[in-house]
């Protein structure tokens, strides 16, 4: 399966054959998405580093773990514009990835990025559908990990515990569940970091007052629009939101042990847990 090259650019018969995104999770087909997404490196100072911790926990596991296996097998949920699946990549030459997204502009931007780099195309392979459809088609222990960032987040709750559960399924005894998302401090604690997120989204602001002196009237248009995206979407986010208490009891619940919490920027923090 890992053999196979990515599917190839989405022609118009196979975008009109395509089911339409998921309720639970299609928030970035419209002002969020594609080359969005990567100006969150223009907001968060800390974007870089809270990504490569989710490549750093993936190469810690795999140096004490799968020694005699020639290919580790890792299901990404939300590639994004493939900045965690780069991490990924680098944790270890035998991981192979499959990243799955039902989001079609996300998804285009991610393939035209790795289109023209070989070795990328050889051990990622990327496929448009649901999270949760995808993961029922796996067989039940065929998985070495899951990884994602900022995805599971988007989930209502309900169905969020559902991809929890199936994940638990499909990962084998002693593989991991590395997620960098959003989790919730409680109480003022968490107003802080929410406090922290909405300001980062400033920066956007004044990004669009110092193209609008230059005179980029079209730019500085842009990332105003992208601000004022940015903050409805963390405002969103907290309908949905999960706090670390209630990630470890659900941990707990469908069997995972060692479980570990990264450094926390904000609302977001790194955390991995081994499967029974």
């Amino acid at each position: 399966m890992f053999k196979e090259k990515p599917v190839a650019p989405l022609d118009k018969k196979t975008k009109e054959e395509m089911t339409p995104p998921s309720e639970h999770d299609a928030r970035f087909s419209e002002v969020l998405g594609g080359g969005e997404y990567d100006e969150l490196l223009l907001a968060l100072e800390y974007y870089d580093e809270f990504q490569a911790e989710t490549g750093q926990a993936l190469h810690e596991y795999l140096s004490h773990n799968c020694e005699n296996q020639e290919i580790v097998q890792v299901l990404e949920a939300g590639p994004g514009t493939g900045i965690t699946t780069i991490q990924l990549i680098k944790a270890d030459p035998r991981v192979r990835i499959i990243s799955v997204d039902n989001e079609l502009k996300m998804l285009e931007a991610v393939k035209a990025k790795f289109a023209n780099v070989e070795e990328l195309q050889e051990r990622v392979k990327f496929v448009f559908s649901d999270i949760l459809a995808y993961l029922e088609s796996c067989e039940d222990g065929s998985l070495d990990a899951f990884a994602s960032v900022y995805t599971l987040h988007n989930f209502k709750p309900d169905f969020r515990r559902q991809v929890l559960g199936e994940i638990s399924k499909k990962l084998k005894p002693g593989g991991i569940f590395i997620n960098g998302d959003k989790y919730a401090r409680q109480a003022q604690m968490h107003q802080t970091d929410f406090d922290g997120e909405i300001n980062n989204y400033k920066k956007f602001s004044i990004h669009a007052d110092e193209l609008e002196k230059a005179g980029d009237h079209k730019g500085a248009s842009h990332f105003r629009e992208v601000q004022q995206a940015w903050v409805k979407h963390a405002d969103e986010d907290e309908t949905n939101k999960i706090t670390v208490d209630e990630q470890n009891d659900i941990f707990e619940e469908l069997g995972f042990e060692d479980i570990k919490w990264g450094k926390r920027f904000d609302l977001v923090t790194t955390v991995s847990a081994i499967k029974k």
